[in-house]
């Protein structure tokens, strides 16, 4: 009986457990909402669990109350408690660094873990804070040691880089872009941030090295998107926005311009215009006439597809952008095509295309200094009108000698630009883990400028129009071989030893057209019909590059890393005997973290000591420049022969058969660090690069017949520090908070110039910056109690003060002194990320400091001036016996260094933190209506770049720097929306 009993009581037990546990399913996706597969799905302290399948789903059996763990590799773990809800979706995210990242390298890949070299990667989500319409700017703030400034921010303009701090003085400070093996000129402003996969920057001499005379500077890799296998997806992205004009500058109106002029010059000759505009009390706003809210347009699609023999992706963006200046434009069309085939079970073969189409309309600010719209916007007295009373352009300007709004009215500018850029590859595996490759592409660009300028412009352009057509190609070809052999010995010891050899060809050919007085109804369309011609001109160049290199890592256990690399490139760019160089580098890591006494130590999930040195170079001087060269006309080779004035030709150059490569010597030490399951992960590195044979123009003796010649000088010294992490602090069900950020520290100095020479021109200094601002150093205003001691330096009461620091009663260039650097000592960004179920919210910041910018938009706005309108702020703060500004001068023609020329007055800090970017977005759940449309992932957001930015700097903006003819940055408010199929 009792053991019927006993019985019953153990089938009750096991029927309530079985009713007590229930069935959980639900779906797990990544932070674009896609769905993540083999995701583990455990019951927390038992062996029971499941993984979710293609689609992301999984269900078990549980019961209320136990915890579920989600963990998948790469993702943070998360843990959910079940409650009264038998579907719990679950969105994970990233780590804050994920060790199997495969990380692209050049000529090859590997994994993060395995990394000896500094090499900072940008995932796609990072390109959401780039400036719009453009890649480049994606790096601003993502990368320590990657200095980016806003560069031009035209329509169609493009960020500057520079990494590791510059280190020529004369053949550019630019890295070296790398687009799916095929080198870029001018940065990434030609490519679709859409079709981005990843981007990899490699800053130490280990990472860089294998591009030898190229990547002293720095290389950066892209890689675009490719097909993926399975069923076919679509990805749509479509944004746009409106821009408005950062700060528009406080300018004086009429009644204030005609006050200060009539004081400061008595006799000042007003024409009947102003005068008819004054006696109406009116005012011209030459900046509101010229500009208008911007507006931009970005549609991008995306198709991928294939199966276990082919992939193909397909990307078309289309790109339309109004300026905030009037008539300005910019539109791009790109199209692209990447394909993969395995085609037999040792043959693989792939294409990659890319077309671009682009049109450029109607900026001058670069190309016409001095009158440009935006300096003539500024500069233009407000008593002008914009048109006489016969509805004529007004065209009695001072200095300016342009009307404003006629430039934007009149000016017909356009560059045009089609570029297509191909490559196809074969890679064959004869016997296991031997990969040979042979990839070989090329490049064919062409472009044309096409300006007419109408004479009713204003006076700076020629009566009767001026019309210029400029036509060029670009060409380039290249072909890269290399052999990669994977080999183990024993258990403990990895191998994989590379070799290659490339070459590549690059020409490039002009033509110019100049005409003078033609019609302005056909413009630059019927320069035969002009009445003058020329100068015409046409030009050719070309180059070649020849290299043989290699590079061996070895693995020793996970826990100890080797890299030795090794390229040698000529080039034609240097003469016979002065053509070849060698750039060697090695790299070791020590991942302490696997070793057997940190084995028990949990807290610590990476921790991996680098050390690397190496060579690089730089052959980035132009064609020919080791040659004498001869030109012909002009001034010193025109001569009369029988009466008449014949052109000849005469050597402008003198030959230098020993010029050489730049050489950068560079030394990193790193520690990568991950705590806590890599919640917590970073890297700190300190650098020295130590970059001699500078190219330089040294002066030469009268007696030569030349003025100077490109010779191999000097050293410039760069170390630094710089500290990158990442955090997730939060991770909960339902909501996530993450950090990231950086700073970066660089020291930049002439080491030597030649000679032994402390300093050239006043310009460069041994133990300076390259970029040091060497000024006179004012010290307020000459007051009237000062009348006398004024007086010894021809100065008076209201005039600027300058310091005589040699206290020898005479102020020259002998009173100069170091006033400041303009490059920033420090950088960095940093970002935070919440979301709360399908809400996120972001904002990223960035900023620089500890430098100076010579403000030179004060010499016009901020002194009186015959050139036209100045500032509010100098009309109320300028000097008067009455009021003894220490601010501002007198308005007074022909006062000593007025307008701060030459002097520190126009100096400004260049310290800033821009709320680069704030987002706000929404990401829809798969299980919401997306199944009624057929899709798998839905994101809305909206986001404000450029929100705001705290600096004292008073400049159109911080980041574009002294800049006397700009085109304005702009605050954008942007909507978008991202769906995938």
């Amino acid at each position: 009986m009792y053991k019927k009993i006993f019985f019953i009581a153990i089938c009750l037990c096991i029927t309530v457990m079985v009713h007590a546990q229930e069935k959980i399913s639900g779906l797990v996706t990544d932070e674009s909402n896609l769905p993540l597969s083999g995701v583990s799905v455990t019951i927390k302290n038992s062996n029971r669990g499941a993984s979710t399948d293609a689609s992301g789903r999984y269900n078990l059996q549980a019961s209320k109350g136990e915890t579920l763990e989600f963990s998948h590799t790469g993702m943070v773990t998360k843990s959910i408690v079940i409650g009264a809800n038998n579907t719990i979706n679950v969105q994970l995210i990233r780590a804050a660094v994920d060790l199997n990242d495969v990380v692209v390298i050049g000529y090859g890949s590997t994994k993060k873990s395995d990394l000896t070299g500094s090499v900072a990667t940008i995932k796609p989500d990072g390109l959401k804070n780039a400036r719009v319409g453009t890649a480049t700017s994606a790096l601003q703030g993502l990368a320590a040691g990657v200095f980016v400034t806003t560069g031009s921010v035209k329509p169609g303009g493009d960020a500057s880089v520079v990494i590791r701090g510059s280190g020529s003085l004369r053949a550019g400070n630019g890295p070296l872009y790398i687009v799916d093996g095929m080198p870029v000129e001018g940065g990434l402003q030609d490519l679709s941030p859409g079709d981005i996969e990843s981007i990899e920057v490699l800053k130490d001499a280990s990472s860089a090295a294998i591009y030898g005379s190229r990547g002293s500077n720095g290389v950066i890799l892209v890689t675009t998107r490719k097909g993926l296998k399975g069923r076919g997806r679509v990805t749509l992205n479509i944004n746009g926005g409106t821009q408005r004009m950062l700060n528009k500058q406080d300018m004086m109106n009429a009644q204030q311009y005609y006050e200060l002029a009539s004081k400061a010059i008595p006799d000042y000759s007003w024409t009947s215009e102003e005068l008819r505009q004054l006696s109406r009390g009116e005012s011209t706003d030459w900046q509101d006439a010229i500009t208008q809210n911007g507006r931009f347009n970005n549609y991008n699609l995306g198709i991928s597809g294939g199966n276990e023999k082919v992939t193909h992706f397909f990307g078309a963006d289309f790109y339309d952008q109004i300026g905030t200046i009037k008539n300005s434009s910019f539109r791009k069309v790109t199209l692209r095509y990447n394909m993969d085939a395995q085609t037999t079970d040792w043959l693989k073969s792939g294409i990659r295309f890319n077309v671009i189409e682009s049109k450029l309309r109607n900026i001058n600010e670069e190309d016409d200094s001095g009158y440009g719209t935006m300096f003539s916007a500024i500069s233009s007295q407000p008593t002008a009108p914009i048109y006489t009373a016969n509805g004529e352009y007004f065209d009695g300007f001072l200095n300016t000698k342009a009307n404003p709004v006629a430039i934007v009215d009149l000016m017909d500018k356009n560059t045009a630009k089609t570029r297509a850029v191909g490559s196809v590859y074969f890679e064959i595996e004869p016997i296991k883990n031997l990969k040979i490759r042979s990839e070989n592409g090329g490049e064919l660009e062409f472009f044309n400028v096409n300006s007419y300028e109408d004479g009713r412009m204003g006076q700076h352009y020629p009566d009767g129009g001026h019309a210029v057509k400029f036509n060029g190609k670009k060409r380039y070809v290249q072909t890269e071989n290399t052999a990669t052999y994977l080999f183990d010995l024993g258990k403990q010891h990895r191998f994989t030893v590379m070799g290659g050899f490339a070459a590549s060809k690059y020409d490039y050919e002009s033509t110019t057209a100049d005409s003078k007085n033609l019609s302005p109804i056909l413009g630059y369309n019927n320069l035969g019909g002009a009445q003058n011609h020329g100068p015409n001109g046409s030009y050719a160049s070309a180059s070649t590059l020849t290299s043989y290199f290699g590079r061996v890592n070895y693995n020793f256990d996970s826990r100890y890393l080797l890299t030795v690399t090794m390229r040698r490139d000529g080039s034609s760019r240097f003469a016979p005997g002065m053509q070849w160089g060698v750039f060697p580098s090695a790299a070791l890591a020590w991942r302490i973290s696997q070793e057997s006494f940190m084995k028990d130590i949990d807290v610590v999930s990476e921790l991996k000591l680098r050390l690397s040195a190496g060579k690089l170079g730089n052959q980035n001087i132009g064609d020919y420049a080791y040659a004498a060269t001869i030109s012909q006309g002009g001034e010193w080779s025109d001569y009369v022969f029988g009466g008449n004035l014949a052109t000849g030709s005469v050597q402008n150059t003198i030959s230098n058969p020993n010029l050489t490569w730049e050489k950068a010597n560079q030394f990193d030490i790193g520690l990568d660090f991950g705590f806590f399951q890599n919640r917590i992960a970073g890297t700190i590195d300190a650098y020295y690069k130590k970059t001699t044979d500078l190219l330089w123009l040294v002066p030469l003796p009268i007696e030569s017949g030349f003025d100077n010649s490109l010779t191999n000088i000097g050293q410039i010294d760069n170390k630094g520090i710089e500290f990158s992490i990442s955090t997730v602090n939060i991770n909960t069900k339902d909501f996530t908070w993450t950090t990231a950020g950086n700073i970066s520290y660089n020291q930049n100095k002439i080491a030597a110039l030649y000679a032994g020479k402390q300093d050239v021109n006043k310009s460069l200094f041994v133990g300076q910056p390259i970029n040091v601002f060497y000024m006179l150093k004012s010290d307020g205003i000459w007051q009237t109690k000062d009348a006398a001691e004024a007086a010894k330096y021809n100065a008076q009461p209201g005039d600027r003060k300058i310091v005589d620091l040699k206290n020898d009663g005479v102020i020259n260039g002998d009173d100069r002194t170091f006033a400041g650097v303009a490059v920033p000592k420090y950088y960095g960004s940093f970002t935070n990320t919440f979301k709360y179920k399908g809400i996120e919210l972001s904002a990223f910041f960035t900023y620089a400091g500890g430098h100076m910018i010579n403000n030179s938009l004060n010499r016009y706005l901020n002194s009186f001036n015959t050139w036209g309108n100045m500032s509010v702020d100098y009309y109320n703060s300028y000097w008067t016996p009455t009021r003894p500004s220490m601010r501002y001068p007198a308005p007074r023609v022909g006062s000593a260094y007025a307008n701060g020329d030459g002097t520190d007055a126009n100096l400004q800090k260049g310290d800033y933190l821009r709320l680069r970017n704030i987002e706000l977005a929404y990401n829809f759940s798969a299980d919401s209506f997306l199944r009624r449309i057929k899709a798998t992932g839905m994101r809305v957001y909206a986001s404000v770049q450029n929100a705001y930015t705290w600096t004292r700097f008073t400049g159109f903006d911080v980041e574009s720097g002294d800049n006397t003819n700009p085109y304005p940055n702009a605050r954008t408010f942007m909507a978008g929306l991202s769906i995938n199929f």
